[in-house]
């Protein structure tokens, strides 16, 4: 009983903090601003029901995740390293709702530059990421995907060891764009992950063809 409890923590952390998400929504002006220039001036308001689809997006991630890894076509794979798989799924999750919470406090309290607390959440989640993308089990929802990863599990767990440090590395150089003014901050932001996404896929092509030579 004690197993399933603690099996089942996460998910009841999930419903309550949903709910009240959504509850939250019925306490807000019946307009509200819903998206922000690269200066971060409001650029477009609407109506607060259109905050569903954001307030709801932690569990429909933590959820989603579970449906993709029973249908995953690696799912034994997947349950090989399950434990690995189930935490990064709670910290996407849990990182939701902290983009979540963010959302709310940028309407009920607006500020002028919230480029280096969007950049410190980001940032962290690729420097978590990137700590245990090495343990990531091969499959086709999470991790580095390409043709060449998901063709060769060698290929997968040596990609996933260069992406972890680079994932790691572009979280930092994204936490210290986020010091400098919004339109520097943001450019950062995805020039970084461009580039570590354009790594990764250029060194599973170049590993793949290396071993099957």
């Amino acid at each position: 009983m004690k197993v399933i409890m603690k099996k089942k923590v996460f998910d009841i952390f999930i419903w309550t903090v949903t709910v009240f998400f959504v509850l939250g929504i019925f306490f807000l002006p019946n307009e509200v601003p819903l998206h922000w220039n690269i200066n971060w001036e409001i650029d477009r308001y609407g109506s607060r029901y259109e905050l569903l689809i954001i307030v709801l997006m932690p569990i429909i991630i933590y959820y989603g995740m579970l449906l993709t890894k029973k249908i995953d076509p690696k799912l034994k794979s997947i349950k090989k390293r399950e434990k690995t798989y189930e935490l990064i799924r709670k910290l996407i999750s849990f990182f939701c709702v902290l983009l979540v919470t963010f959302f709310y406090f940028l309407i009920i309290y607006p500020i002028h530059n919230a480029t280096f607390i969007i950049c410190l959440l980001l940032g962290g989640l690729l420097i978590f990421i990137g700590n245990y993308m090495p343990k990531f089990p091969q499959n086709y929802f999470l991790g580095i995907r390409t043709p060449w990863t998901l063709a060769n599990e060698t290929v997968w767990i040596q990609t996933h060891r260069i992406g972890g440090y680079l994932y790691m590395l572009g979280g930092i150089v994204i936490i210290l764009g986020g010091l400098f003014s919004p339109v520097v901050g943001s450019r950062v932001l995805i020039v970084s992950i461009l580039i570590v996404i354009l790594l990764t896929t250029f060194y599973s092509y170049i590993e793949y063809k290396r071993l099957t030579k």
